[in-house]
């Protein structure tokens, strides 16, 4: 070893996914599941592997990875190994249909099968092995909510803020994520959208955002009533929402809602566009299946974000402002169909 080296040995975990319903992720309500156009149009944006493949490769690809746990890339099961994994732990009746609340015989991957009609290989995410308890601080609790902020302005929303899901006091799962470009952030991913429907995603996407800063705030008040702390750091005053006055006038269409973060504001074709070029000039490397995917090899410049972004004032009236400002919790307003080779918004609840 040279001088003035040192070494680290990390302890990685392959993660592996199941395959789940389509009601466990954002999806097609009502809709044929066996329908496979369908179910990869929405699977490709938000079913929960796919979900954690495109939120850590925006954090890679932005140089931001120390906002999560280390994520070192994702494996794929050929039919050999796969076979050798199920007789060795044949003990333990391992399935990967369903969901660990409602594990039942459904052949759930079925209804991911590929072009060449053969089921899809088991596959896994590989993260560094962490604590998953540590005692929260006031120190941690004000990094966990920059981080929540960065993750916003880099396109990652819907995190799931909950002190079960910290590893190493890290954000280490991503598997209700939305990333942008998304059918629910994009709406220019859909040119036959109307106006009507652009503005209820609107709606839908802020409450989506603004639900980050509510659960967060929910886990410092359910940590403090649990352990007797006094942690003060919240995304809104005392912690309880948009529950506050603004002294303007009685006006609906002045009542000052707002979010921390606009993740509209994040530069999705830019990115994509110096992604692909650093793709090209790095080289490709071959994968375990003989293919080829870029290496990401060039040091790329860290993407400079805002201390203190501005905030996404949301102007409503009527339900929608009183949702938003009686409210703690994300109640999505939406459903959502594929038709005519596009997802679209197929119910606005409100």
């Amino acid at each position: 070893m040279k001088k003035g080296y040192t070494t680290r040995i990390i302890t990685v975990l392959p993660l592996q996914f199941r395959f789940v319903y389509h009601h466990d992720f954002m999806g097609p309500s009502g809709s044929d599941p066996d329908d496979l156009e369908l179910m990869s149009a929405f699977a490709k944006y938000s079913e929960p592997f796919n979900a954690e493949c495109r939120a850590f490769g925006r954090l890679r690809d932005e140089g931001y990875e120390d906002l999560a746990l280390p994520c070192f890339g994702y494996l794929l099961l050929d039919e050999q190994h796969e076979r050798q994994m199920m007789d060795r732990f044949s003990d333990l009746e391992l399935t990967f249909n369903g969901n660990p609340d409602n594990m039942v015989p459904d052949d759930i991957r079925g209804n991911h099968l590929g072009r060449d009609g053969r089921p899809p290989p088991i596959r896994g995410i590989v993260k560094e092995l962490g604590q998953g308890y540590e005692p929260l601080r006031t120190k941690g609790a004000r990094r966990l909510l920059r981080d929540i902020i960065q993750l916003q302005q880099l396109g990652i929303i819907y995190l799931d803020v909950a002190f079960r899901q910290l590893v190493n006091g890290r954000f280490a799962d991503f598997s209700t994520a939305v990333t942008t470009p998304h059918f629910l952030t994009s709406p220019e991913l859909n040119p036959l959208l109307t106006p009507e429907w652009i503005s209820a995603m609107e709606f839908e996407l802020f409450q989506y955002s603004i639900s980050d800063f509510w659960d967060f705030d929910n886990m410092v008040r359910y940590w403090n009533e649990d352990h007797g702390d006094t942690i003060s750091v919240f995304a809104f005053p005392r912690g309880h929402g948009l529950k506050i006055k603004y002294g303007l006038r009685n006006s609906p269409t002045r009542e000052r809602i707002y979010s921390l973060v606009n993740p509209r504001s994040f530069d999705w074709k830019r990115a994509a566009s110096t992604a692909a070029a650093t793709s090209a000039e790095s080289g490709p490397t071959p994968t375990a299946r003989g293919r080829t995917r870029p290496a990401s090899t060039i040091s790329k410049p860290r993407r400079r974000l805002a201390a203190r972004p501005a905030r996404w004032y949301y102007h409503c009236e009527g339900k929608n402002a009183e949702t938003l400002k009686s409210s703690v919790t994300l109640t999505p307003s939406i459903d959502w169909e594929f038709k005519e080779g596009f997802i679209f918004p197929s119910h606005n609840r409100y």
